[in-house]
C-alpha cells in the first residue's frame, strides 16, 4: 500500500526542538487504523517528518511565536500515498464521503511531499494547546475567517490565534493550503507561489 521505508530527505522535527506527530498515529483508535495499517501504509512510528527544507522556516516561526509566549506544534507532516488512502478509506467510514472529499486533498497529496504541515499552538507557560477554534462550528471553522465577524469573546480569540498564526507562517515563507484550512501550510516552493 505504501513506501516500506522513510525518505532520506525527511527528518523528525522534533530533532530540531519543535514538538512534533503523526496526526494518524496519535488517533489511531479514533479512526480504527491498526499498527499493521499504518506500517503497511509506511508510518513507522508517532513522529513528525518533515522534508529538510522547512526545518529552518518553522524554527524561524517557532522563535517569533516564542515572543509572544507561544509555540508551534507540527501536528501532522508528511504522509505517504498509502497513508493518504488508508485514511480516506477510514474517515469516509467515520464522518462520511462528503466532509472527508472537503479535507483531504486526494488529487495534490500535498503532505506527501514532506513540504506540508499541519500547525497548532501551544501555551509555554501551560504546556497547554491552544483552543483556536470550537468544534461545536465545524466543519466550518476549518476555514480561515469563519470566525472573523463574529462578535463573541471566544470567537474573537480563536479569530486573533488564528491571525498570529497566519501571518508567523507566512511570513516564514509558507502559504496557505488550497482548502483553505486555517492550520494547514505548504512551503512556497510546493505551493508553486511566490506570493506569501
Amino acid at each position: 500500500m505504501g513506501k516500506t521505508s522513510k525518505p532520506k530527505n525527511l527528518v523528525n522535527i522534533a530533532d530540531f526542538g519543535i514538538k512534533g506527530a503523526n496526526y494518524y498515529w496519535t488517533r489511531r483508535e479514533r479512526f480504527g487504523i491498526s499498527d499493521g495499517e499504518l506500517k503497511s501504509a509506511g508510518v513507522f512510528d508517532g513522529n513528525a517528518y518533515v522534508n529538510r527544507e522547512l526545518v529552518e522556516p518553522l524554527r524561524r516561526a517557532n522563535e517569533e511565536l516564542k515572543k509572544q509566549g507561544i509555540e508551534l506544534i507540527v501536528k501532522d507532516a508528511h504522509r505517504t500515498p498509502g497513508l493518504y488512502k488508508l485514511a480516506q478509506a477510514k474517515l469516509y467510514k467515520a464522518q462520511g464521503k462528503e466532509k472527508t472529499d472537503q479535507l483531504l486533498n486526494m488529487i495534490r497529496m500535498p503532505h506527501s511531499t514532506g513540504l506540508a504541515v499541519d500547525i497548532g499552538l501551544m501555551d509555554i507557560k501551560t504546556g497547554q494547546e491552544l483552543k483556536m477554534r470550537d468544534s461545536k462550528d465545524d466543519p466550518e471553522a476549518y476555514f480561515i475567517d469563519y470566525y472573523r465577524n463574529k462578535k463573541d469573546l471566544q470567537s474573537r480569540e480563536f479569530q486573533r490565534l488564528q491571525n498570529i498564526l497566519i501571518s508567523t507562517m507566512k511570513s516564514a515563507g509558507f502559504c496557505i493550503g488550497s482548502k483553505g484550512e486555517f492550520w494547514h501550510f505548504e512551503w512556497k516552493k510546493l505551493a508553486g507561489n511566490d506570493k506569501v
